[in-house]
């Protein structure tokens, strides 16, 4: 059976699989899909959101070190 997007993405990435997981089921849940439904596309865009907003918190975390 194939094991679906979201678990082959959570076995590729090579860190502990329950952390990631559960990083992933809110991710999906906040843009209103699950791993059963999830496609390339969303996968796509919940990742690029994603990234904006670590991208945000370490911006903001190094302006409160500077200032």
């Amino acid at each position: 059976m194939d094991k679906g997007l979201a678990q082959t993405v959570i076995e590729a990435t090579g860190l502990p699989q329950r952390p990631v997981d559960n990083e992933l089921q809110k991710l999906m849940s906040a843009h209103g899909t699950s791993a059963e439904e999830l496609t390339i596309e969303q996968l796509r865009e919940i990742m690029a959101d994603y990234l904006n907003q670590v991208f945000l918190e370490i911006a903001c975390e190094e302006e409160t070190k500077s200032a």
